[in-house]
């Protein structure tokens, strides 16, 4: 059960019963004059300001406790021993004052009394202390007050069980709404990459890299046959690449939150750009080859070499994850950004671009009737370049 304040329950039994010479309250900031034993029990159960009444000089009770001061038997409390008298200390949980009760038992010659009733305060039917028949007024307040206790905790559950109910409610609207607002954010950032909303990811279409390549097969071949294979391999991790594009155009559609969106569509942006750098930079490896630049054919030949594209081997990694991915988009998302960043280190600067070279670029592209024009392709990938810039620093 979560803790209950029962300040204001007391208060009101403390207004229905403030007559009783028997009850003190400190919640009104009254003196209380308890015996000295009363007093310590106060001050090592956390002083004045811990107590909201006391009963008799005999049952205390705190924020959080009932405390009872007993004598003649210990029964599971603590003893105290205070100017000569030695007195048992029991503690409970005020939730549990319900449980206490009081027992009046015949002993005329019990301790020093003679012809008297005798008792004992009983905690779920356990005998913890003994009681003088001066105590039965306190024994009707403890009746009264476990009554007033039980009720409000009844209230309190109930109480208790609406807010919980409410704030289901509530939780469940705003989980509601915040999926409204994520599926608008979703089909806002995915039309701005599928800007004719076939469904597929806005990239560069065609085949143009292996239709320039078959143009050139002869030439190629009659410089070096080895590098018609490495051509393959170039054309295989394009095909790749672009395929894991739209896969991870995919996965974002289920992205949970407008974080990881945000996110995704990033690595979708950078992923793009990297698509967009290693065609473009593959297109110039084949005319600078036929064309005898072959200080821009092995500049470019290198930087496919140390980025392991002839292998190929983490692009397809990455499409047979991206089909099967599970619970891992995270994970395999970062990997694909880091690869992304070594594209960038190793082409992004393009050094190797010159007036003369996109010219010769877009004639050989122009015989092949490509519909990609060279400069626009160029002015895409330093925009995005620039755009990142920006957004770093």
């Amino acid at each position: 059960m979560e803790k209950i304040d029962f300040s204001k329950e007391l208060q009101k039994f403390y207004e229905k019963n403030k007559n009783n010479k028997l009850v003190f309250s400190y919640m009104n900031k009254e003196k209380p004059h308890p015996n000295a034993i009363t007093r310590d029990v106060v001050i090592k159960n956390g002083g004045w300001d811990n107590v909201l009444m006391i009963l008799g000089k005999k049952i205390i009770i705190t924020k959080k406790d009932v405390i009872i001061i007993g004598s003649g038997e210990e029964k599971g409390g603590h003893k105290l021993r205070n100017i000569g008298f030695l007195c048992y200390i029991f503690n409970f949980k005020i939730e549990d004052i319900d449980k206490l009760s009081g027992k009046p038992v015949s002993g005329g010659n019990i301790l020093y009394r003679k012809e008297s009733d005798y008792g004992y305060f009983l905690y779920e039917n356990k005998k913890i202390c003994l009681i003088s028949p001066e105590d039965n007024q306190v024994l009707t307040l403890i009746d009264q007050l476990k009554i007033q206790i039980k009720n409000f905790i009844l209230k309190n559950k109930l109480e208790q069980k609406v807010e919980q109910e409410n704030k289901l409610k509530e939780q469940k609207l705003k989980e509601e709404q915040r999926l409204k607002e994520l599926k608008i954010s979703q089909t806002s950032l995915l039309n701005e990459l599928d800007k004719d909303g076939n469904g597929e990811v806005d990239i560069i279409e065609g085949n143009d890299f292996n239709v320039l390549l078959k143009k050139h097969q002869k030439s190629i071949t009659e410089i070096d046959r080895n590098y018609i294979q490495q051509f393959v391999k170039i054309s295989s991790y394009l095909k790749t690449k672009k395929n894991n594009v739209q896969l991870i155009f995919n996965s974002i559609k289920d992205t949970p939150n407008e974080q990881t969106l945000n996110q995704y569509v990033e690595i979708l942006k950078d992923d793009i750009h990297s698509y967009n750098l290693i065609l473009f930079s593959s297109l110039n490896m084949i005319v600078s080859l036929v064309e005898d630049d072959m200080i821009t054919f092995y500049e470019l030949h290198e930087m496919f070499d140390n980025l392991n594209i002839f292998d190929s081997k983490h692009e397809k990694d990455i499409s047979q994850k991206l089909n099967n991915i599970g619970n891992g988009l995270k994970d395999l998302m970062y990997s694909i950004e880091e690869m992304g960043r070594n594209i960038e280190n190793q082409m992004g600067e393009l050094t190797y671009v010159t007036e003369q070279s996109n010219q010769q670029l877009d004639n050989q592209l122009q015989s092949i009737n490509s519909s990609i024009k060279t400069n626009n392709l160029l002015t895409g990938i330093n925009a995005y370049q620039t755009y990142k810039l920006r957004k770093g620093s």
